[in-house]
């Protein structure tokens, strides 16, 4: 016999995520006392301490409770699963599905999933998350997320994969520049080119060691984390770029032409793909957000 109840559960997941009980409380909707009381029973259920209470200094958990709180996590999506299974028997998409999204891929996918997956579906709670990748799969690990829409280059040991979609890095240039008229460009033809980078971890970490396996020290000139700003960069004649992401429309935000070009060689490919835990069952939900991808990474604008 169980000795403790979901909703206990669901108030020490709460405390550990908003760092109070009165914050918990809040979200829960629930008076802090009655939180506190369901915390305290939980802790007596499972034989130890999980929480300590700092007067007006919040809680934190113990090294127990950190323990605890994956476990915890899995508990309550287990159960929501459940709950979620008898409407999805029926053909329909229920429940919660909360998807990690790597910022660069935001503007290119998300409109898509909304619009054309999470309105057809009313019974579907999508939560979406943006950021970078080594964060938001840290949050996948522990739990907080159910998968990450990222590039596989990203993808961290423990996690399985499902690429929805190729990405091979090419090059931008200027329409002005001397190689916008070429098909193809070999790399070693940019070695004393400016390069304008887009300077987030991502790309330092993965696209710079890529180009340089590939035989180009890049000659860095501008720098900025900011996609579009690079673009702009690019198309104001201030160097070159190396992408992955393809906008369906070559030109920058004042409206100046952009050129597309394709790497003659070998270089290493950054696919687009959804990360998730290895080891588990993948819900309906999750399956067809996957699917829902898959598809529509055929038609322009997906990146």
């Amino acid at each position: 016999m169980f000795r403790y109840t979901l909703r206990q559960v669901e108030y020490f997941v709460a405390v550990a995520d908003h760092g109070s009980l009165s914050a918990a409380a809040d979200v829960c909707r629930v008076s802090q006392a009655g939180l506190s009381l369901a915390v305290t029973e939980l802790e007596k259920a499972v034989g130890t301490q999980l929480v300590v209470r700092h007067k007006a200094k919040g809680a934190t958990l113990t090294s127990a409770g950190r323990r605890f709180l994956s476990d915890a996590r899995a508990l309550l999506r287990q159960a929501e699963e459940l709950q979620s299974t008898i409407t999805e028997r029926q053909d329909e998409l229920a429940g919660p599905l909360a998807i990690g999204c790597y910022t660069t891929l935001s503007a290119f996918w998300i409109p898509a999933i909304t619009a054309g997956f999470a309105a057809p579906n009313p019974k579907l709670t999508l939560a979406i998350t943006e950021g970078a990748p080594g964060e938001l799969q840290e949050q996948l690990l522990e739990g907080r997320l159910d998968a990450v829409l990222t590039h596989t280059r990203h993808v961290v040991g423990g996690l399985q994969m499902r690429v929805i979609k190729e990405g091979r890095p090419y090059v931008l240039l200027g329409a002005g520049h001397r190689l916008a008229g070429r098909q193809k460009v070999a790399l070693r033809e940019l070695a004393e080119e400016d390069m304008v980078l887009l300077d987030i971890p991502s790309v330092r970490d993965n696209q710079l060691p890529n180009l340089r396996a590939s035989g180009l020290e890049p000659k860095i000139a501008w720098r900025s984390t900011s996609f579009e700003a690079v673009r702009g960069m690019v198309a104001r004649g201030l160097g070159y770029t190396v992408l992955v992401q393809r906008p369906p429309l070559n030109v920058s935000y004042e409206g100046l032409p952009l050129v597309c070009v394709e790497i003659d060689g070998e270089i290493g490919r950054s696919d687009i793909c959804f990360a998730y835990p290895g080891g588990q069952r993948l819900t309906m939900r999750l399956q067809a957000l996957m699917d829902f991808c898959a598809a529509e990474a055929g038609r322009p604008g997906t990146g």
